[in-house]
């Protein structure tokens, strides 16, 4: 196993670096600097990932195409928060609610990283604080976001942070993918999500509070189903072209949250993490109305904070530090 380091331009004054983690079968991934963006995952030679070409794509992109959002991932609504019964009013960057962190959040920066090299696998240890004067979030929190690489093909992330204050903490990647050797239209590929919940949302795309039943509907993945099929049945059902929901998951590492197949190439990705969250959004990247990346999003459920009666608690204490783990594993089925 081994790892590669390039300066690949800069932002804002810094270099900005990608880091090549190649393992013993030539396989490999790619992480940038800026926004701890993954950038690639390479296995035979093909790109599982969406990805922009240019590095310069990736600065402020609004699809937050797989970088590390944070300090919360998802929509906070109407940018309010009440900690230990203080209010809290953070800043609102889609329309009057907050997203992915706010306009200054984990994507928006460049981050410095330490490589962790063993016999098993490589590791980058990326790690910044994250004050309350850059993000406008309460108080300050130190953040490590590690990103590893191992011959099991197997892509582990994890987020770590610890408060400085009363604070939250709900961050995720925001991988995009499409297992097609040209990254084409994948209403074939097959999802499939444990559990039979996801949250009911308003027309701002933020949780009511509801919990849906997904049985015998366009949302049951349960048993899998085709994308395009699930596509179709959606749009019948509540006239909506896409997905952009928030499926209720098991919080345990023992089974995946999310598998993802290409039907054709039987090409498979499972993800697994240790929250009950998953966003799932269907993107037309290039605009062209073609259904061409699928964003899997493990975190805590959307909007948390404002919905107590979820039990998801993502309010870390002064001095508390606590760690998300996402790992995100290749197979080729038979």
């Amino acid at each position: 196993m081994r790892i590669e380091k390039s300066q690949i331009g800069s932002y804002q004054g810094q270099a900005v670096y990608k880091y090549k983690l190649i393992n013993d079968y030539q396989n490999y991934i790619e992480v940038l600097s800026y926004a701890v963006t993954w950038h690639s995952f390479v296995i035979n030679g093909k790109n599982l990932l969406a990805h922009f070409n240019k590095l310069e794509d990736y600065f402020g992109t609004p699809t937050y195409l797989c970088q590390a959002v944070g300090r919360v991932a998802g929509r906070i609504s109407a940018g309010k928060a009440v900690l230990a019964g203080e209010k809290f009013q953070l800043p609102q960057n889609e329309n009057k609610n907050t997203l992915h962190g706010g306009p200054h959040g984990f994507a928006s920066t460049n981050w410095p990283a330490e490589v962790i090299e063993s016999e098993t696998e490589i590791k980058l240890r990326f790690s910044k604080k994250i004050t309350n004067e850059f993000d406008g979030f309460p108080n300050d929190l130190n953040v490590v976001i590690t990103v590893s690489f191992d011959n099991l093909n197997q892509v582990k992330m994890t987020f770590t942070g610890q408060a400085e204050g009363i604070t939250i903490f709900n961050p995720t990647n925001h991988a995009y993918f499409n297992l097609n050797d040209e990254q084409t239209n994948l209403a074939d590929h097959w999802l499939q999500i444990p559990g039979n919940q996801r949250l009911e949302l308003n027309q701002a795309k933020l949780p009511t509070g509801r919990i849906c039943q997904t049985e015998q509907t366009g949302y049951d993945f349960s048993h899998g189903q085709e994308l395009g099929a699930a596509l179709r049945a959606i749009k019948q059902e509540v006239n909506r072209g896409e997905l952009d929901d928030a499926f209720v998951v098991p919080a345990e590492m023992t089974q995946p949250v999310a598998v993802l197949t290409n039907q054709a190439t039987k090409d498979e990705i499972q993800i697994f993490s240790n929250r009950k969250g998953l966003v799932v959004y269907s993107a037309d990247l290039n605009s062209d109305g073609i259904f061409d990346a699928l964003a899997l999003e493990a975190q805590s459920l959307p909007d948390a904070v404002n919905h107590p009666e979820w039990h998801e608690n993502i309010v870390l204490k002064d001095g508390q530090t606590k760690t998300a783990e996402i790992v995100y594993k290749y197979s080729k089925l038979k």
